[in-house]
Order: structure tokens, then sequence, then C-alpha cells
């Protein structure tokens, strides 16, 4: 891949100081079958004052190493994702090609593609220079290094997976020591059920004197990164995901150990949702904006749409098999069986088969308990059929009839209990967005049972895009209006003042903050847990400006391992700077908002009932969520939206031709 390496480093960047648990790393290992020399990364002079003289390590001490007397190193390869470490005339002064394979690492081995362009280049410059050294480092010179290194004495040299590992060991003690990288070795050039063990992690790797993380794509990802980003991948039998559902709340769940069914779900979502890339194949909002850049706002004057409460809960893919084999997949495609729930068939005596619905997870708080409730506000595939190639209106519709319904049915025919079921299924309704002032108004936001943070514009007449999707909108009070970072904390030297420990705030795909000025915050003792996790954060106001304040701590994303892209975080700070107010937006709605066919969706009138249940028992008489105090609340205005404790809105059927679809 292309790697701008014009940079390099400059005093600013050695500020981030070395790379977490890099001054204990051994420097050097001894040389691979006389072909390859593993070690670190070195740092050039810059960072000499903040590292004691007999751990600095410099480009020079590698050519300088005693392995290499008597031999010539002819070329360097690089496989870091950052250029901040040293000068690349630093290598090429020995007269030493350098190359650079800029690799992601974060718990994720290199790809088939990079090992190739590895096994290449190196198999092309021993054949031109045969007997010379290719000098290999990553981060720390032990899993990115021992892969490829390994993946060449395999594929070019016809060793066997166990053999090479070994050796490499012996030349880079302990060798490789994550078993996901181990597990991936085996899976590509062997037999994963020969797989072996991973080594313990070595004792400098605990190392905690220079209290940061390394810089995103280093060898070495935090604890939390590394388990949930890592082990969610990893394609053998011996390791287990530390993930888990709905922040520990519902203990039950656990994530899916089978790796191969693990595997295998991965890939059957991914086909019905006909996503082209890796991970979480779910569809993404965009933050509502109206900046010089980009107005969506006035998406809501062109085309239909419709409007819900954004909740404040975890995101899940839910896929139903068949009875038994209900799956959930966070934002990490992590994949947790959901035991104790039924969906039955609305007009035949079995379970719901090969279905794929978009929800939240959400707890609302009924009578001092927390009650787990799954909210549906979409859906892809019903029983097969390719739902989500159809308008809004059919996928609400279906959700509702078969779904919902069908549960319902079960319910009162006695064929499913609420009180055994792991939690209560609801519809999240969707309103024409002329009722968004009614949403965002007291008596709708009270009578909610959990945390409301904003608004979802849904478009009407579009199918489920998945990935990100630019016409699904999501609208926060710009007082909530918040960006997803990773969070390293480093000391920070500068001469002539006292060191200072500062939050680097970090997006995805970044191997250096986003900007000094835009992505630091205060390390307080207080943040020091979160070091290396993801985090929620938002900017403080300073004088009616937000973009004046720092960032500010809200709460740890246990549900993600991956912070925001920076085009996300980019215009997260542009709805900061060109703020829609619930006013603006009301006011747009009413005298801009689409103005085209009639809306056939009505608005709710009082019903009672939906379902209940949950964990424990627990339960209360409100549709999509109980209120704050539990009680059953009566209607107080004639025709505001309400939390389910009405009648659904009714789709006409002249409208939607459902029955047809299917």
């Amino acid at each position: 891949m292309a790697y701008d390496n014009s940079k390099g480093p400059n005093a600013q960047k050695a500020q981030l100081g070395a790379p977490d648990r890099w001054l204990h790393c051994p420097k050097i290992g001894k040389v691979v079958e006389n072909l390859f020399l593993p070690f670190k990364t070195p740092l050039c002079s810059l960072y000499d004052d903040q590292i004691e003289k007999r751990l600095q390590f410099h480009p020079q001490d590698v050519f300088d190493c005693p392995q290499v007397k008597g031999k010539k190193i002819g070329m360097w390869i690089d496989l870091t994702k950052t250029d901040r470490f040293y000068f690349q005339n630093e290598v090429e002064k020995n007269g030493c090609k350098y190359r650079k394979i800029a690799m992601k690492g974060h718990g994720e081995s290199p790809s088939m593609e990079e090992c190739e362009q590895f096994n290449r280049l190196c198999n092309g410059f021993t054949q031109e220079n045969p007997g010379q050294l290719i000098a290999v480092h990553c981060t720390h010179g032990f899993n990115r290094t021992g892969f490829v290194i390994i993946s060449y004495l395999i594929g070019v040299m016809d060793w066997g997976a166990e053999a090479a590992l070994r050796t490499f060991a012996a030349a880079r003690p302990t060798g490789i020591y994550k078993q996901d990288y181990i597990n991936d070795l085996f899976t590509r050039y062997d037999d994963i059920e020969d797989v072996v063990e991973a080594p313990q992690k070595p004792q400098w790797n605990f190392n905690e004197e220079s209290f940061a993380l390394e810089e995103s794509g280093g060898d070495e990802a935090s604890t939390s990164h590394n388990a949930s980003n890592g082990d969610a991948r990893a394609n053998g039998f011996k390791n287990k995901s530390t993930k888990v559902f709905a922040d520990g709340k519902m203990p039950e769940v656990v994530p899916l150990e089978d790796e191969g069914l693990k595997s295998g779900l991965r890939r059957a979502i991914k086909d019905l949702i006909k996503y082209k890339r890796d991970g979480f194949p779910g569809s993404q909002p965009v933050s509502m904006e109206m900046s010089p850049d980009r107005n969506n706002l006035a998406f809501l004057a062109q085309r239909r749409y419709r409007m819900s409460w954004k909740a404040d809960g975890s995101r899940y893919l839910i896929y139903i098999v068949d009875k038994f084999q209900v799956y959930a997949f966070d934002r990490d495609n992590e994949v947790f069986p959901l035991p104790r729930l039924t969906f039955p068939h609305r007009k035949e005596p079995r379970h719901i088969t090969n279905t794929l619905v978009d929800c939240e997870l959400i707890f609302d708080h009924v009578n001092g308990h927390e009650v787990p409730r799954i909210l549906i506000y979409d859906i892809i595939t019903f029983e097969g059929i390719n739902l989500g190639k159809e308008n809004f209106d059919t996928r609400l519709d279906c959700i509702r009839k078969e779904i919902h319904g069908a549960r319902e049915k079960a319910c009162a025919e006695g064929r499913v209990n609420k009180a055994k079921e792991l939690c209560s299924v609801r519809v999240k309704d969707f309103w024409p967005i002329e009722t968004t002032a009614k949403v965002l108004g007291d008596d709708f936001t009270s009578n909610v049972a959990h945390e409301i943070d904003g608004l979802i514009f849904q478009p009407v007449d579009e199918p489920y895009v998945p990935g990100r999707c630019d016409t699904v909108l999501k609208w926060k009070p710009p007082s909530h209006n918040s960006v997803d970072f990773k969070l390293q904390i480093r000391k920070v030297v500068k001469e002539g003042e006292l060191p200072q420990y500062v939050g680097f705030l970090y997006v995805q795909h970044s191997a250096e903050p986003v900007d000094s000025s835009f992505a630091q915050m205060k390390a307080t003792r207080s943040l020091l847990p979160y070091d290396g996790k993801i985090i929620e954060c938002k900017r403080e106001v300073i004088n009616g400006d937000p973009l004046q304040g720092q960032w500010v701590f809200m709460r740890e994303r246990t549900d993600k391992s991956l912070p925001n892209s920076l085009k996300t975080a980019q215009a997260v700070v542009n709805s900061m700077k060109y703020p829609i107010e619930k006013e603006t937006l009301i006011d747009f709605i009413a005298n801009r908002g689409y103005k085209g066919p009639a809306q056939k969706m009505k608005m709710p009138e009082q019903n009672g009932g939906g379902e209940g249940g949950g964990q424990g028992g627990q339960g209360d008489k409100r549709g999509q969520g109980g209120s704050r105090n539990g009680a059953n609340n009566k209607r107080r205005d004639g025709g505001r939206p309400s939390d389910g404790h009405e009648k659904r809105p009714k789709v006409e059927e002249d409208n939607i031709q459902y029955d047809e679809v299917l």
C-alpha cells in the first residue's frame, strides 16, 4: 500500500513519548535463517531527553549490533503505521534500502495481501542480493514482525507453521504471544485443529512506567480494545472473548465461543444485508448539520421522512435463524446467542426462520427496577424474503404484523410466557415529521422510562442501506453533540516546564491525534481508568461558543472498540459550530417540511396494553417503555405521540401493499 513517509518526526511528535511498553521491551533479536533481523522500532535522538541513556535505541544501533557482525543489512522494512519514530535517512545513510509496509496492528494480524507483498519484496531482494540481511520491525518487533517473517518461511521456503513459530521464538523470545495471530497463521497456512497455544505475555509487556498507550496501529492495543477487536475476529478455539452484552447488565447473555459458527453467522448476515465490506453491516445514520459545507437539514423539505426519538441504548442486529437459534450482533460484530427469546410464526405453528432485524436494547426504569426491552425499528429479511429493498413503511408494517403481532398473538393463546422470556420485544414507533414538536415536548419525554438524547429521521421511500447512510439523519440538542474517541494518555515534557499528562483523542485509522488543538483533553486522575478505551466526549461551552472549550469526558463506550471516523468527527464539530437548535428544527419542519402526497400514518390513539415482562418477570403495562414511576399513565393531551401505551400508527393498506410483497 502507498504510504507517505515524507513528514518524519519533529519536536512536537516526540512529545508524545515512546510507545507504551517500549522502554523495557528487548531491543533486537537474533538473525532468523540467515536472513531476517527482528527488532523493535528505534527512536531518533528527539526522544533522548525523555529516555534514560541505557534504554535509548537509535537506528544506528541496529547496524552496529553484534548480531550483524560480518554481514550487511541491505534492506530495512518498517511495518508501523506512523512516521514519528525516526528519520528515513538514518537508515539510508548506511547504504540500506528503506521500505515501508504500513500495517494496522490493533489486534488485527497482517492480511494475506500484506504478507504476499512482504514475501515478494523479500524474495526479490534476496535473489538480487544473496547473503545480505533484511531488518524488520513493528512497534515491539514480536507479533506483526513475527507473523510476516513466519509467513515467508512457510510461503516461500516451504516450512511448516509450528516449526516456523518455534524458530522465530528462539530468535526473538518469546515469539508471537497473541493467540489470535497464531490462530490466523494456522488457519491460513496449516490446520486450525493443530494450532499451538500462545506463550504467556512477556513480563516487559506489563510495564506501566510510561503510563500511556502506544500510537494507533501499534503492536499491542489496550486490554479492552485487543480483547474486543482481536478476539472478535480470531479463527481458532483457544481464546474466549471478553466482550459483554448490554454493559454486563444481562449476564446470562455471553459471546458465542464456537468460532466456526460465529464466522458462518457473520457471513450469513453480510450476505442477507448485501454488505461488501468487513465489520458490522448495520445502517449508520449521519449527524444533522446546517453548515456552509453541508446542509442535510434541507432533506426534510425534499422527501418523505418518518421521525422517532433517539434512545440512549445499545445497537444490535438480531438474526433469527430458528427456534433456540437467535443471535445478536453488536457494533464490533461480536455474536451473542440470545436464550429464552421466542419469535413464533403468525400463521403457522412454528418459529420464524431466516429473519434479520435492526434494533436497540434499552433499560426502562420501572418501580425501581431496570427492565430490558428490545425495540425493533427496521427489518432487512423476513423468512428469507428481501424486505430491505422495500420502503420504510412496508418494513415497519412487517415488524408490527409478523414480529410483534405474532408474539402478542402467541402470548394471548398461551404459547409464549412473557414472564419467562429473556426480555420484552417492542416495535419502535415512527411518526410523520409534523409531530416533532410533540415528541420534543415534556409530556412525551417525561413519560419515556429511558434516556432520550435526540431524534432519528428515516426516509420513507428508500431501501435499507448498510453502512453509512447519508439520508438517515440523527439530531441531537447542541448540548448533547458528542464524538467517540480513543483516549491515549501521554506524558508531555516541554523544555523549562514541569511534565504534564495530556489525554490525546484519536479517531479511526489515525496514527496521530487529529489535531493538537482539536483532540486533546486534560488528563485528570479520574480519567486514568479509561486510558486506551473508547470514550464519548462533548465540547464544553465558553461564552456561548463550544469551540473555545476543551473536550469533556461523558462516558465509556463499552459497546464499541473503534472510535468514530474522521469524517464523522468533523460532521459533529460542524454541528457544534453551526448548531441546529430545537426551535430551528421545529420551525423548519413547520414552514418548509416536505409537502408531497398526504402522509397516511395517523397519530396514535389510546389503547392500553403492550408487551411486558423481562428478566425476573418484571414488567409494566406500557407499550414501548414504562413510565418513570411505573404507573399506568393516562393521556394528558389529545394527540401527542406516546411511548407505546397507545395503538400503533396505522398504515393504510392502499398505500402499503405488504401482503403482496410477501
